[in-house]
């Protein structure tokens, strides 16, 4: 499939995705659409690692797809060794599979005979580091994937990989606690490491940011806790407002 005028507009939606919304979640919520139809597809997904931290082993954790994929996906993340994607992480290589089930990886999908014989998968990549997999699978025009269909996915996915680090920056320079999280993240280790697109792992550096910050300016354990409870009780009166606001919009006009 060639480059065309068709594949450089979707490239510049991937942008748009991100510059819309407010959170990277929503961002990516489209993304497996726009590269199924940038390569010709009838299945993609987008997967990204998430880094639980604590000793346990990163995940892949289905964010996106197009096509029919299991309810499933979303609900269980792939450990390591356990799918085709964690093999793209760990070689940091792309794969083109003619036929999936006679391949070195034939072991590792997850979908068996509903994958489709051909199928290519790419790392994301942001600063040198692999965050995540795009796989596409069932090719529209042809029997399987060439190796020009494999190009455009990995331009698709290196763009997805510097949109992902522009938003993340925009919302660094917008958010002072974000800025004083990078910070102490730089502190605490010598190795510099791109954001995490993880938001459990953002949340984490928040939240230690946060503690840390207010041990410092004399806050004991109980008033701690009292700032604690006041953040989670603003977080149910806004649910409750969002609730409300989704109740009205469901009763008939």
């Amino acid at each position: 499939m060639p480059m065309d005028e068709t594949f450089i507009e979707n490239l510049v939606d991937v942008g748009a995705l991100f510059e819309r919304e407010q959170g990277l979640d929503d961002g990516l919520r489209d993304l497996a659409h726009l590269a199924a139809r940038s390569v010709g597809a009838g299945r993609c997904s987008v997967m990204l690692l998430s880094d639980p931290g604590d000793g346990h082993l990163p995940t892949l954790k289905v964010c996106s797809h197009f096509g029919d994929l299991p309810a499933e996906a979303y609900r269980a993340p792939v450990k390591p060794g356990e799918s085709i994607a964690w093999h793209v992480v760990e070689t940091q290589a792309s794969l083109l599979l003619d036929d999936v089930g006679h391949s070195g990886v034939s072991a590792l999908a997850r979908q068996g005979a509903n994958a489709g014989r051909s199928m290519m998968s790419t790392p994301i990549l942001l600063s040198g580091q692999v965050i995540g997999v795009i796989n596409a699978s069932l090719p529209r025009d042809a029997e399987c994937f060439a190796r020009s269909d494999l190009d455009l996915l990995e331009v698709f996915a290196l763009f997805v990989g510097q949109s992902i680090q522009v938003f993340q920056l925009q919302r660094l320079s917008e958010s002072r606690v974000l800025q004083m999280a990078r910070l102490l993240e730089q502190r605490e280790g010598s190795e510099q490491k791109p954001i995490s697109p993880d938001p459990a792992r953002v949340a984490k550096i928040v939240a230690k940011t946060f503690y840390r910050e207010l041990r410092q300016a004399g806050f004991g354990t109980n008033a701690i806790i009292s700032v604690a409870t006041e953040v989670l009780g603003l977080l149910e009166t806004n649910l409750q407002k969002h609730r409300a606001r989704l109740d009205r919009d469901d009763e008939p006009q």
